[in-house]
Order: structure tokens, then sequence, then C-alpha cells
């Protein structure tokens, strides 16, 4: 298998996670906001629906630009506020990616949707890990420290399969 079609593949599969209803994903986030006393306005429900109509991890820039066109009326400003607010009850999720951006990701899904993120520090790839992957590991910790992980706010960052793959071959 070609290194493109598999991280083709991987694309798919992150796609299809978010290839249901945007709506059903800015529905769970919207629930999740309010699940933590959070009020809805209408420039926080802009942002999580501009989230659930991608599978990318995307700027705030971008969110912005995207905005732009069906909401003028939400200031750059208040996209930054807003992501950092979600980002912080753990509706979204960032990453810092290659080049020093921030991306963020809508974290809370729609149930039968819910997954993790491992970034690729080589070349950028962000790889979809099973919603349990950490449980184990999690439930480990928290029996040791009494410190609860929460995975769906972390972003594993190492070496995709394909990179590992070129990295392997150029030491031989």
């Amino acid at each position: 298998m070609t290194s493109a079609h598999s991280t083709h593949r991987a694309e798919d599969a992150h796609e299809r996670l978010h290839g249901g209803s945007p709506d059903a994903a800015a529905d769970a986030a919207i629930a999740a906001l309010r699940d933590h006393g959070e009020r809805v306005t209408g420039a926080r429900r802009a942002v999580l629906e501009t989230l659930a109509r991608t599978h990318e991890h995307v700027t705030a820039d971008q969110v912005v630009a995207m905005l732009e066109s069906s909401r003028p009326d939400v200031h750059r400003a208040t996209v930054y506020r807003t992501l950092d607010l979600l980002t912080e009850l753990g509706v979204v999720s960032h990453l810092h990616a290659s080049g020093g951006a921030t991306v963020y990701h809508l974290a809370a899904s729609p149930v039968g949707h819910e997954h993790l993120h491992a970034h690729c520090r080589l070349c950028g790839k962000v790889v979809v890990i099973a919603a349990d992957a950490l449980a184990a590991a999690s439930d480990h910790v928290a029996e040791g420290t009494g410190f609860r992980i929460e995975p769906a706010q972390s972003t594993l960052v190492g070496v995709c399969a394909e990179c590992a793959a070129s990295q392997q071959h150029r030491s031989r």
C-alpha cells in the first residue's frame, strides 16, 4: 500500500466520524456548552456550527474567514475569545501545529462519533484514535495520583506510520 493511499484512508476515517450531520455535531457541542452552565450566544453558536461543518483542524483566522460571509457581525476578537472559552470547557480541542499555529477542532461529538487525535510532528498529519484508547492509562494515572486525564482534550504527539517507516528506511 502506498503512503498516499494510507494517508487518504486515514483522512477518510476522520471525515467519516464528522461525516454525519453537521447539525447533530453542533447540537452535541451546544449541549456540552449548556452542561457547563454557559449561555449559548449567537457568536458561540456560529463558531460551533462552523467547526461542526469541517473535519479539519482549523486556525482561529480560518474560522473568522469561514464566518465572514454568513455571519459578518461576529467580530474576530469574539471568535478568539469564544475559541478560548470552548477549549477551556472541553467542547473544542486545540493543538499547536507545525510552524506555531494553533488549530481547533470540535471535541464534543454526537454519540458514535467520539474519537481522539494524534499529531505527527514530522509531516503534520492528524491520525484518528479510538475514543477509548487511553482509558486504561487514564485509569492507571487516576489510581496512582488522583489526577484525572481528559483524553478528549489531549492531542498525542508522535510520528505517524508513514514517517516512521521512512525514518527506518533511511537508517538502513
